[in-house]
C-alpha cells in the first residue's frame, strides 16, 4: 500500500520551515514514529518522525527547501518493491509577505534564489530587507547554514539595529527595520487565535506563601508546576482539546512559556502530575538551556493544552494571557505582594465554562497551600 507522509505541526506558532537534512534514503526501511529528517524553523531545529512504516520509495523534498505544514514528504510502501505512481504533487509553502498575506511558492523557490546559498527562510528575507550579500555571510548553522543570527553579526550597524527576535524597535527616529520571520509568525497566530477561539477570562488572587519559599534550585514557578499539574488530574476539562464537534482529554502536561533570544516558547511537561518536584525542575532547567540554544525538539513544544506565563518576576502585578489554536486554558500569573499574587486563567469557552475554571483555581490554591 502506497502511504503519503506529510510534515505535521512542527510547533505552535510555525508558518514554514527548511529542510536540513534527510536522515533516510529512498529504499530505507522506516518504523512509525523514526525520526526520518531534521527542520528548521525560527526558533529551533527540530527531527520530524514517519507517521507510518514501511519502506522510503521517493523523496518528495530536498534540503534546503522551504516548505510548509502539511507538505508532502516521501512516499512509503508496505513492500521494498511493490509497484506505485511515482507522481506526486509538488509541495507548497505557505509565505508570509511583508503585508502580512500568503502566497503560495515552490518549494524549490529557496534554494533557486541565493545560487544555491544555504540560508534559513528568516535569514534570506531579513538579509533582502537589509540588503545584506548572503554570498559573503559564514553560516553557523547545521551544515553551514546562514541563520538570522549571521545576517545580524554580519555588520555592526546590523546588530545595533536588529539585535534580536525581540529586540527589533527602529534605534533613529523615521527608520523602519524588518519584523523577524517569527514575530511575523506570531503575529499570523495570534490574529487567527483570538479571531476562531471564543475566549474568557476568570481573575483571582491566591495566597501563595507556601510556593514563594526559597530553596536551593527551586523556584517559585518549579512549585507552581506541580500544583497546576495537580489540579489538572481533577479538572480534565482544562486538558481537554477540541476537534471540530469532538473532543479528546489528553494526559497531564504543562507547558511553561519562556522569553528567548529567538523568541517564545512554551516547552511541555509531559505527565507532569508523575513528576517529583526536583524532576520538574531539572527538566525546566534543562529546557531553558535548550531553547536559548534553539534544540528543543519537535514532541516538546505541540500538544500541550495547558500552559503558564509568569510575568511576576518582571514586576508584573496583573495580566491577561490568551488561548491559542491548540491550546484550552493559559495561566498568567503575576508578582506575588505579601504572600499573593493575582492569577487571570484564559480559557476555550467552547470547551471550559467560567465556573469550571473557577473550580480549577480553587483547587489549585488547595494544592499550592498543601505545596512541599
Amino acid at each position: 500500500m502506497k502511504k503519503q507522509i506529510i510534515l505535521p505541526q512542527v510547533e505552535l506558532n510555525m508558518e514554514s520551515c527548511t529542510v536540513v537534512r534527510w536522515l533516510v534514503k529512498a529504499g530505507d526501511a522506516v518504523r512509525a514514529e523514526q525520526p526520518i529528517m531534521e527542520v528548521e524553523t525560527q526558533k529551533a531545529v527540530v527531527e520530524v518522525p514517519s507517521s507510518d512504516a514501511g519502506f522510503i520509495r521517493k523523496l518528495c523534498v530536498k534540503e534546503g527547501d522551504s516548505i510548509g505544514e502539511k507538505a508532502l514528504l516521501c512516499i512509503v510502501t508496505d513492500a521494498a518493491d511493490e509497484p506505485f505512481d511515482s507522481e506526486a504533487p509538488q509541495a507548497v509553502a505557505a509565505v508570509v509577505d511583508r503585508g502580512g498575506s500568503e502566497r503560495p511558492r515552490s518549494t524549490t523557490a529557496a534554494t533557486e534564489e541565493g545560487g544555491g546559498i544555504k540560508a534559513a527562510p528568516a535569514a534570506r528575507k531579513l538579509a533582502k530587507d537589509l540588503g545584506v550579500d548572503l554570498g559573503s555571510v559564514k553560516g553557523t548553522g547545521p551544515g553551514g547554514r546562514i541563520t538570522v543570527e549571521d545576517v545580524q553579526a554580519f555588520d555592526p550597524k546590523l546588530r545595533a539595529s536588529v539585535s534580536s527576535v525581540v529586540d527589533f524597535v527602529s534605534r533613529v527616529a523615521g527608520d523602519w527595520n524588518p519584523l523577524p520571520a517569527s514575530r511575523i509568525a506570531l503575529n499570523a497566530q495570534m490574529t487567527k487565535s483570538l479571531a476562531e477561539i471564543p475566549q474568557i477570562h476568570i481573575v483571582r488572587q491566591l495566597d501563595v506563601a507556601a510556593i514563594s519559599v526559597k530553596a536551593e534550585g527551586v523556584t517559585f514557578t518549579h512549585r507552581l508546576v506541580c500544583a497546576v499539574a495537580a489540579a489538572l488530574v481533577r479538572h480534565p476539562a482544562l486538558r481537554m482539546v477540541l476537534d471540530r464537534d469532538r473532543v479528546k482529554t489528553e494526559p497531564v502536561s504543562v507547558a511553561v512559556a519562556m522569553d528567548t533570544p529567538r523568541g517564545l516558547v512554551a516547552p511541555a511537561l509531559r505527565n507532569a502530575d508523575k513528576l517529583s518536584l526536583q524532576q520538574v525542575a531539572a527538566a525546566t532547567k534543562d529546557f531553558r538551556a535548550r531553547a536559548e540554544a534553539g534544540t528543543l525538539k519537535r514532541d516538546e513544544l505541540v500538544n500541550a493544552p495547558f500552559a503558564i506565563t509568569n510575568l511576576g518576576m518582571l514586576g508584573v502585578d496583573f495580566f491577561s494571557a490568551f488561548v491559542f489554536h491548540g491550546q484550552t486554558a493559559v495561566l498568567a500569573v503575576g508578582r506575588s505582594v505579601g504572600g499573593k499574587a493575582w492569577f487571570s486563567l484564559a480559557v476555550d469557552h467552547r470547551i471550559v465554562d467560567g465556573a469550571e475554571g473557577a473550580r480549577f483555581l480553587e483547587t489549585l490554591q488547595q494544592q499550592m497551600q498543601n505545596a512541599e
